[in-house]
């Protein structure tokens, strides 16, 4: 290492602050996962936060919140993804990878065992997160897992029925074309008895599908204390068929957090309606993405829920996983 590089390294260091700390010294955290509002109101599922700053001599350069379990660290610890932000606008390479470095001392010297990342799908921050995929990679950090997650861009999408028909799919078209004809209804979710018809949907549509609600009512009730969100149900005769709730996780991009469809009710293409609904619902308000998150268990693709996000509209993009043993 020559001289310059050595000087360098030795400007960087971790701040460990508290929450209120890093609340006021990161202003700009990128989504909701990344506040401490959040991670704060899920402190009990690991054993310890550590609110962290890295820092080139007295300048604050990135904030980053790590979950601690054992000697594990994990960022996030309870949500789907997360990932360190810039403080400063600038993020050259060099600098990711001067910080990348330094926590990587500090959580050593913490005698912290391992670090995983799960990081958002690139199109949240391609610039930062492109530096952050490639600094790992690069500092011999393990890919656990590649999930393909989509989104629907809202800029290109947010336009007439008649044009937007014309982008889809054929089996996208037909499916909007059959919801039109079974006569659905969409409601806005403005009551508690609204959201808790939404949750009992969704909640009945996971379960015939073997992939439980990881969440209570009580317990998703009180994240949405905290985040913009909306709730939609397509009923049908009255009845709820399909039900999502989303938050806005930030200015630009809101996500489909939990949705979910009645097995009786499969053959209605609500999820189809509902789809064209909420393009130009938050098209309308300004938002560019909807992100629908993840079609894959563990990496591998679930065919089903690829071919229908993409028949609606849907491109991929890569969710990174990362693991890492430092001791």
């Amino acid at each position: 290492m020559n001289k310059e590089k050595m000087v360098e390294k030795e400007l960087w260091h971790v701040r460990r602050v508290s929450a209120e700390e890093y609340e006021a010294l990161v202003p700009n955290k990128g989504l909701f996962f990344n506040e401490p509002r959040f991670t704060e109101l899920n402190k009990a599922k690991v054993d310890d936060i550590y609110y962290l700053i890295l820092m080139r001599a007295e300048s604050a350069r990135f904030g980053v919140i790590i979950g601690m379990l054992g000697d594990e660290a994990r960022c996030p610890f309870s949500a789907p993804y997360s990932y360190p932000v810039a403080i400063i606008d600038e993020s050259k390479q060099e600098t990711i990878d001067a910080a990348l470095a330094v926590m990587e001392e500090y959580l050593i010297a913490e005698s912290i065992r391992s670090i995983q990342y799960i990081f958002p799908p690139l199109f949240y921050d391609e610039h930062l997160l492109s530096g952050w995929v490639s600094a790992l990679y690069r500092n011999e950090y393990t890919v656990a897992n590649l999930d393909i997650s989509y989104a629907l861009d809202l800029d290109k999408l947010n336009v007439d029925e008649e044009q937007y028909s014309k982008m889809i799919t054929a089996k996208g078209r037909k499916g909007l074309k059959r919801a039109r004809r079974s006569g659905l209804q969409i409601l806005k979710c403005e009551t508690e008895e609204d959201f808790r018809e939404a949750y009992r949907v969704i909640k009945i549509g996971h379960e015939f599908k073997g992939f439980p609600v990881k969440l209570s009512y009580e317990q998703l009730s009180n994240t949405l204390k905290l985040v913009e969100h909306d709730a939609f149900i397509v009923k049908k005769d009255g009845v709820g068929i399909v039900a999502e709730y989303l938050y806005r996780i930030n200015d630009r991009i809101v996500l489909g957090i939990y949705t979910g469809i009645h097995p009786d009710y499969m053959n209605c293409n609500g999820m189809n309606l509902l789809t064209w609904h909420t393009i130009q619902y938050y098209g309308g308000l300004g938002y560019k993405i909807l992100d629908k998150a993840i079609a894959t268990e563990i990496s591998e693709p679930n065919y089903g829920l690829c071919n229908f996000k993409e028949s609606v509209g849907c491109k991929r993009s890569l969710k990174y996983t990362f693991v890492k043993e430092l001791a």
